[in-house]
């Protein structure tokens, strides 16, 4: 229980920051991706822990290079 309730927060955190507008295209597209991966941990409760790691890898991944690009 503890995990999903973990992850909604996550999910919430992520949603109000892409809700906020002024946010860039391409940080607004990293962000949804980090909310699908996010669901897609939630959907599947008996994930591998290599998985995981690798999900949460890709996720960050992408979050950091979308806000660490310096025009």
């Amino acid at each position: 229980m503890k995990k999903q309730k973990d992850l909604k927060a996550c999910i919430s955190l992520l949603e109000r920051l892409q809700g906020r507008g002024g946010v860039e295209p391409e940080k607004n597209e990293a962000v949804g991706y980090a909310i699908e991966q996010i669901k897609r941990i939630r959907r599947k409760p008996n994930l591998k822990r290599h998985e995981l790691h690798e999900s949460i890898r890709k996720l960050v991944e992408k979050l950091v290079q979308a806000f660490s690009n310096r025009d």
